[in-house]
């Protein structure tokens, strides 16, 4: 994510989910990361309109190019990095065991969880940052959404537009 965006998630009161995906942890991973957009882009070149083919090649790419290890005090220091650009009360986590094939070492699982807050407990974060990160951020936002949406029903009915009608010249 952008810096500028994490500045703005921070002054409109957001939450950054913080994932654990090693591509985007580390120098190494944003390399990694990069040369798989090429070959992606590469091979839908060489195979246009074959999604099948381009999925194979890449489940391939990857095989022989596995993300770069990571650890917990790069998701450490990935959470330090929002805080100072966005705000202690702009993180949660995020981790993305669902949509990743690695992990950071030691954090395979949500079991590990304790291991990276007392990481970040060893970094100076409090109790009180600590329950921000765990979940309290997010809850607080989607209070707002629901104050939010409690508002908006009261104000109007709900739209009855339609993607069709929106498309529309």
């Amino acid at each position: 994510m952008p810096e500028d965006v994490l500045e703005l998630v921070g002054r409109v009161g957001g939450v950054v989910m913080v994932t654990f995906v090693p591509s985007f942890l580390t120098r190494e991973g944003a390399v990694a990361n990069a040369a798989s957009w090429e070959e992606a882009a590469r091979l839908r070149t060489e195979h246009p309109g074959d999604r099948r083919a381009v999925r194979e090649a890449m489940d391939a790419w990857f095989e022989a190019n596995p993300d770069p290890p990571a650890t917990i005090s790069d998701v450490a220091d990935h959470v330090d990095h929002v805080r100072d650009m966005a705000g202690i009360d702009h993180i949660g986590i995020g981790s993305d065991f669902d949509g990743s094939e690695s992990m950071p070492e030691g954090l395979e699982d949500v079991s590990r969880y304790p291991v990276l807050f007392a990481e970040l407990a060893d970094r100076g974060y409090g109790d009180e940052d600590l329950m921000k990160i765990a979940g309290r951020n997010v809850l607080r936002v989607m209070r707002e959404a629901e104050r939010t949406a409690t508002r908006l029903q009261a104000e109007r009915s709900p739209s009855t537009a339609t993607i069709d009608r929106l498309d529309a010249p």
